[in-house]
């Protein structure tokens, strides 16, 4: 995979980074040829709008694309919201046994 296949994000990422993102990348994910990946490696946190834009991203991409390395952050708010499966980030509890009822 070439560089020009992955996004690479940094740092935090809340509206006022995202609003940022959205202009740089926009043309990134419409078209034929949207990246590969979102290396999210190097963020070190986000919020319900870094996965809004990452839904939107998907969305434009015709859902052809992996967002790997997310941070807890956005892993625990993908999991209460719902959308870690739309994102492809396995729920880590899923194997879990359920608890058993208390008596």
């Amino acid at each position: 995979m070439s560089d020009d296949d992955i996004v690479r994000l940094e740092g935090v990422l809340t509206a006022r980074e995202v609003a940022e993102l959205e202009r740089r990348y926009s043309d990134r994910f419409d078209g034929a040829n949207p990246p590969a990946a979102v290396d999210l490696a190097d963020v070190e946190s986000g919020d319900s709008s870094a996965l809004a834009l990452l839904l939107e991203w998907q969305s434009r991409a015709a859902e052809r694309i992996r967002f790997e390395k997310p941070p807890e952050s956005l892993r625990v708010i993908a999991r209460l919201t719902g959308v870690a499966p739309l994102l492809g980030w396995a729920d880590e509890d899923s194997n879990a046994e359920p608890a058993k009822e208390r008596r």
